[in-house]
């Protein structure tokens, strides 16, 4: 049982909530029995975390914390009185048959939100560009379902990584409202494809969208004017997806 917060390990911990000392440790935090569970599943955890009094059946060695403790380290009110610390991995993209890459995009919900859809219909990985939210972000990987430890995930220049997928037969769309783009139903499918989303306010950079081999658009009624990059980038994917 921890008690104190000087403890060494927990003083670590406490400081996962900011990106740059999750980066420094390779370690970040789960919340919850779900998330907990699939992490334990994936075989990524460095600590299970429970609160003294909570039962939590599990094969990992377990570390109790103080009630004060745990709940000072915990970033919600749902925990069920269980986290987990989880290592960083690197995440190999093998197939290219199906690809996200997102450019820019810094709410943490969208991201989420395009993890948890590339692994429901069957996308081969997600590329975030050097800029985008952390995908270790707790709002994140709370958003992501568990989806997060089941889809190959990496951060790269997409200039270059576009490059490099055109060069191996992959064709790349950019989801853009620009005048001049495909209307998604009039795009035919490819054998190996990708598609770019982009910053929820600016949309992709122009410079990455010109290096696309098309633009492809979501038909909707005139009185919408866009969609939310989380739901633009699931309607793409359900679209064109993978599991066919």
């Amino acid at each position: 049982m921890i008690t104190s917060k000087d403890n060494y390990n927990y003083k670590i911990w406490s400081k996962l909530s900011q990106k740059k000392h999750r980066q420094k440790e390779q370690l970040f935090l789960v919340e919850g029995e779900h998330l907990v569970r699939e992490a334990e599943e994936a075989g990524v955890i460095e600590a299970l975390l429970v609160c003294e009094g909570t039962f939590f059946e599990t094969d990992v060695d377990v570390t109790f914390l103080s009630q004060p403790l745990f709940e000072k380290l915990a970033s919600t009110v749902t925990t069920a009185g269980v986290m987990a610390v989880c290592r960083m991995w690197e995440s190999k993209i093998r197939v290219h048959q199906r690809l996200l890459l997102v450019d820019g995009i810094q709410d943490p919900g969208n991201l989420g939100t395009l993890i948890r859809s590339a692994l429901a219909f069957g996308f081969d990985g997600l590329i975030m560009s050097e800029d985008t939210v952390d995908v270790y972000n707790e709002k994140v990987v709370r958003a992501t379902q568990g989806a997060l430890f089941h889809l190959a995930i990496s951060r790269r220049n997409l200039m270059e990584y576009v490059s490099d997928l055109q060069k191996s037969g992959v064709v790349v769309y950019a989801a853009t409202l620009n005048d001049g783009a495909k209307v998604m139903g009039d795009v035919m499918p490819a054998e190996n494809m990708a598609f770019v989303v982009g910053n929820e306010g600016a949309g992709i950079r122009e410079s990455l969208m010109e290096v696309c081999d098309g633009r492809v658009v979501i038909e909707m009624s005139s009185l919408v004017e866009s969609l939310n990059v989380g739901v633009a980038g699931s309607i793409l994917m359900y679209y064109f997806n993978g599991l066919k």
